[in-house]
């Protein structure tokens, strides 16, 4: 999952008060917990290098920093994106989870 060093990079930010730093570090665990819930809590132990997990979160903790008000909506491209990362990481953690069910027996 991203540092909070690479999500300021990631958003822009090259300045950070109290506020900013609140509201990046919040956008920050919800995007990871998203990941988490979306496709395994265990995508950090069975993908740990894998630059789309990490590039899912940074997309969901754009939304969430950048989106923070009720009126804001995901454009269609950004959301089948995040669709498409979703499936491929959901299918491969199955995958890579039934490998090490045959492998412990």
């Amino acid at each position: 999952m991203p540092t909070i060093e690479e999500a300021l990079a990631y958003l822009g930010i090259d300045y950070q008060d109290a506020v900013t730093a609140t509201n990046v570090t919040r956008a920050l665990a919800t995007a990871c917990k998203t990941v988490r819930g979306a496709v395994g809590d265990d995508v950090d132990v069975l993908m740990p290098d894998d630059p789309r997990v990490k590039e899912l979160a940074l997309i969901y903790l754009d939304d969430l920093y950048s989106n923070r008000g009720l009126s804001a909506k995901v454009s269609n491209a950004t959301r089948l994106s995040v669709q498409t990362l979703e499936l491929q990481l959901v299918t491969e953690l199955r995958i890579l989870r039934a490998r090490k069910e045959v492998s412990s027996v």
